[in-house]
């Protein structure tokens, strides 16, 4: 047994002298019980400082334990899979009698393919993995912590060395401290089979317009030849030209220069005649030429170019978009310095957009302005999506303003399509999901009721005022697919039958429906008609455009409300609450008026009064927003906040002739918009940065060069970089100082597509300056190479002390160190002076007369032949006195004694001597009644 903190068993001194100094003056206990008492209290202690000093049981090894680690990520050719298979399938069969193996897959992420077991053949690779990367070092690490105990450990890896992510040498490293050797095995592609790929494209991060610039492109071959060029900007083509290839790598250099302002993405395209695989044959970069500021102007209506008019007069450059012109890409949305969305429906904005804008406003500086009408706002469909949360106002208005009270039943089709899954989630959970949304929206006062239709129709949520929300929302997650079809005229039915019950001043029923599949059309519009004379209005969505999709669409006319067709599930939630909100009267103000302006806003200097408009979107306004108009009700018109390293307006009028007649020939209109876009269009930063990123395998790598505005290195800058995702997230970069005026920093960067770097300062004013540059990537690193990285794999080895294996034997053979086997005994002193507690306190607080208890256990526990003497004497003296009872005695014959013999007298007493002793009983008690008489 050893110790691991041996130092601790000096305590036993201090424990001796302090229990000797205590039984010296503990007084009022027997000397016996005294000395047990301490004896069982230094046990007890004692026990307790073996266990702080982790004693420990070692024994050593025997036999071996070898784990193989397979590569099945993409980099490996599959030849070169098969035959790592046959080499581990050779090795398990030769194991001997105390010789054990298991396997491990790994890509992405590591799996246990069979656990450490005896000889046996490996068949075949279940074990799925992720091959668009791979772990070698989270390989390693579960190999180390699979061994089993008792035996010799040895890790033999059958890879190309390739890692994309981890740090193998790390995990080598700490298998180099725990004894476990790592042999290698390289597979990957030697250079017989030719394969060419783009490993960098490298550009300035800004230029000025017309100004030349050079781009750099670094290609990777395994042999020499021919091959072509291509580089596009912006998915436009600028040159194709013929190249030479060496074997290993060739820097490539193109020239070329922009015209026009904006964040433009170079993609560089090799074409070779010898390739085996194309997928890594691309590179991206970007180049940012500044110049005046653009503005993207989205509207439903772009043929209206009111407001990209009064722009264009501020010398600003204004693209106008419509539906489905919207960017999709990160980098595109950089090319602008300001987003607008006038009257523009949020069905024309898909979910990844929205997160898109949001990031670049929030990480990139990019402003955001929202002109309402009636696809803005609450109307248009935004609430609960990331443009809401981008916004200075609030959409959620019906849990603060007076409405009359409302009704709203929706019916859901939770037919056999519902089921099916969009995004891995079922349509009929979107479906869920949007009628919560509305639950949501509505106010405590108004009333809902949910039912799924099919060939029944079932309401999982009853009409009810929504009191208690929550529990409204968790009977509409109750939603379940059924079978078959809508059936049309049982839904309006009950639609109609539910509604006329209803108290509220509005109702409003909805049909969601699947658009190539309603059944039972036959007289629905005959019910629709009778609801709307009652004052009930119809909606139809339809999920999908089918052939049912004109018939849906003539219904909702029929019933007074709107018809959408929702060509996605994800686009439900925002369809509902628009309609709910437009026909419950609670998104839309009608009535002229004029605005009121609060003095102090910016955007207002120069402007005493307004022409009046006719109407707005009703919001309410946010706790940190700045409000610089008002309408006659006092709801917000005007108002301007910070979001993120962005700015975000809201006008909830519109620029155009419906509600605002009376601004468009106003000759204050072209110098209101100017000094909003002004308020909130992205600020180049005081100070000059040369923002470089790379690609460094699954890590984006970021060098930030700082100068003030004469050159000078900045020593210390309080900037911040942020990071947002192809996907739209964001992420913090700290950055670290290298050298005067030199930052580093790094960010996980696995995800494919384009990742925005921006650099942030505050000026003197505490506004957000930004610079924005970024990289891309185009493919997995995965497929970055398909030659072996040797070097890494000798170093693993080397520090490991393991070689490389030629032969399935070599990785059965015995291993130097086979170590031992260490076992902690901590836990069974812990056990064992928990047992001998309760004997130290109960020998403190109770008394007990042992030595008595020892007399009569000791009793007990004598022979039982001097039991057995003793009982016989007994019986002696019983029998004597019955015969001095049967006879009378003499002092001529006295009765001898009794003496025990070794046997009990066991013959039968015969006739005379029981007369006898019947006739002296007799004739006692006949003597006594005498006695008694006289």
């Amino acid at each position: 047994m050893r110790f691991t903190d041996p130092l601790y068993l000096l305590l036993l001194l201090p424990l001796v002298a302090g229990l000797w100094l205590s039984f010296r003056h503990v007084h009022g206990m027997a000397k016996g019980r005294k000395r047990f008492a301490f004896v069982v209290r230094f046990i007890l202690a004692g026990l307790l400082i073996f266990a702080l000093a982790g004693p420990e049981s070692r024994r050593p090894n025997v036999g071996l334990c070898t784990m193989f680690l397979l590569d099945r990520s993409d980099s490996v050719p599959d030849a070169e899979k098969q035959r790592a298979e046959k080499f581990v399938d050779e090795a398990l069969k030769q194991l001997g009698k105390d010789q054990q193996a298991g396997v491990i897959a790994f890509g992405r992420e590591p799996v246990v393919d069979a656990a450490p077991g005896g000889r046996r053949d490996l068949g075949r690779v279940l074990s799925q993995v992720d091959g668009s990367a791979s772990d070698l070092a989270s390989a390693i690490r579960l190999a180390s912590a699979g061994f089993p105990d008792g035996k010799g450990r040895r890790i033999v890896v059958l890879t190309d060395g390739n890692e994309t992510s981890g740090d193998a040498m790390e995990a080598a490293s700490v298998s180099a401290s725990d004894g476990i050797p790592i042999d290698f095995v390289q597979l990957g592609n030697s250079g017989a089979v030719a394969e060419v790929s783009v490993l960098d494209l490298q550009a300035p991060t800004e230029m000025r317009t017309d100004q030349p610039f050079d781009i750099r492109v670094l290609v990777d071959s395994t042999k020499e030849q021919d091959a072509v060029l291509a580089l596009d900007r912006d998915g436009t083509l600028v040159k194709e030209t013929p190249v030479h290839l060496n074997a290993g790598r060739t820097a490539l250099i193109v020239t070329d220069k922009v015209a026009g302002v904006g964040f433009h993405r170079y993609r560089a395209t090799i074409r070779a005649k010898e390739d085996l695989d194309n997928r890594n044959n691309v590179g991206m970069g970007f180049v940012s030429v500044k110049g005046k500021s653009k503005v993207l102007v989205m509207q439903e209506n772009p043929n209206s170019s009111l407001l990209a008019q009064a722009l264009r007069k501020s010398g600003v450059d204004v693209d106008l978009g419509g539906p489905g012109s919207l960017p999709s890409r990160p980098e595109e949305f950089q090319s602008y310095d300001a987003i607008i969305f006038n009257d523009f429906n949020a069905d024309s904005v898909q979910p990844l957009q929205m997160k898109l804008i949001q990031a670049a406003v929030r990480d990139s500086g990019v402003g955001f302005a929202m002109i309402g009408g009636e696809n803005s706002f609450l109307p248009g469909g935004y609430y609960g999506t990331p443009i809401a949360d981008v916004l200075p106002v609030d959409l959620n208005i019906r849990q603060r303003k007076s409405f009359p009270s409302t009704s709203i039943c929706i019916m859901i089709d939770v037919s056999g399509s519902m089921g099916m899954e969009e995004d891995g989630i079922p349509k009929v959970r979107l479906a869920a999901k949007a009628a919560s949304e509305t639950v949501k929206l509505m106010s405590p006062l108004d009333r809902v009721g949910v039912a799924g239709s099919t060939d029944g129709i079932e309401f999982v949520a009853p009409m009810q005022p929504l009191v208690n929300k929550e529990a409204v929302i968790g009977q509409i997650e109750r939603l379940q697919v059924g079978g078959g079809g809508i059936f049309c005229k049982p839904s309006v039915d009950v639609g109609e039958k539910t509604m006329l019950a209803e108290p509220s001043q509005v109702k409003h029923f909805i049909m969601l429906a699947d658009g190539d599949d309603c059944d039972m059309q036959e007289g629905c519009d005959a019910v629709v008609a009778r609801m709307r004379a009652e004052k009930i209005t119809t909606s139809c969505v339809a999920i999908g455009d089918g052939k049912d999709v004109a018939f849906l669409q003539r219904l909702a006319a029929i019933g007074g409300g709107r018809f959408y067709l929702a060509k996605r599930a994800n686009q439900l939630p925002a369809i509902m609450t628009q309609d709910a909100a437009v026909m419950s009267r609670s998104a839309i103000e009608e009535g002229v008026f004029y605005p009121k302006m609060v003095a102090g806003e910016e955007i207002l200097r120069g402007i005493d009064s307004t022409p009046p408009l006719r109407a707005y979107d009703l919001t309410d306004s946010r706790p940190l927003a700045r409000i610089g108009m008002k309408t006659k009700k006092d709801d917000p018109l005007l108002a301007v906040w910070q979001y993120g390293l962005g700015t975000s307006l809201a006008f909830t009028s519109d620029a155009q002739a419906r509600w605002a007649q009376a601004w468009i020939g106003w000759e204050g209109f072209p110098t209101f918009w100017a000094q909003a876009l002004r308020a909130i269009v992205r600020r180049a930063p005081l100070n000059q940065y040369d923002v470089k990123v790379r690609d460094d395998g699954a890590r984006g790598q970021i060098e930030v060069k700082a100068f003030d505005a004469l050159g000078n290195p900045l020593t210390a800058t309080n900037a911040a970089v942020r990071v947002s995702t192809p996907s739209g997230d964001t992420r913090e970069v700290t950055l670290n100082q290298q050298g005067p005026g030199l930052y580093t920093g790094s960010f996980d960067a696995a995800e494919l597509g384009s990742y925005i770097v921006t650099v942030a300062e505050k000026d003197p004013s505490g506004v957000e300056r930004v610079s924005s540059t970024g990289f891309s990537l185009p493919y997995p690193a995965e497929y970055r190479t398909t030659r072996p990285n040797r070097p890494l794999l000798a170093r693993m080895a080397d520090q490991t002390k393991g070689v490389e294996e030629s032969q399935p034997s070599q990785a059965l053979r015995t291993v130097p160190n086979p170590g031992e086997s260490i076992s902690e005994l901590w836990p069974l002193f812990i056990f064992l002076a928990a047992l001998v507690l309760p004997f130290d306190v109960g020998v403190r607080r109770i008394a007990l007369p042992l030595k008595e208890i020892f007399a009569k256990a000791w009793a007990r526990l004598r022979p039982t032949r001097q039991k057995t003497a003793t009982q016989q004497v007994v019986v002696g003296r019983l029998q004597q006195a019955k015969q001095r009872a049967q006879r009378p005695t003499s002092e001529n014959h006295p009765i001898p004694p009794i003496v025990p013999t070794s046997e009990p007298d066991r013959r039968p007493v015969s006739p005379t001597s029981t007369s006898t002793s019947g006739s002296a009983s007799s004739k006692l008690l006949e003597a006594k009644r005498k006695r008694g008489q006289d």
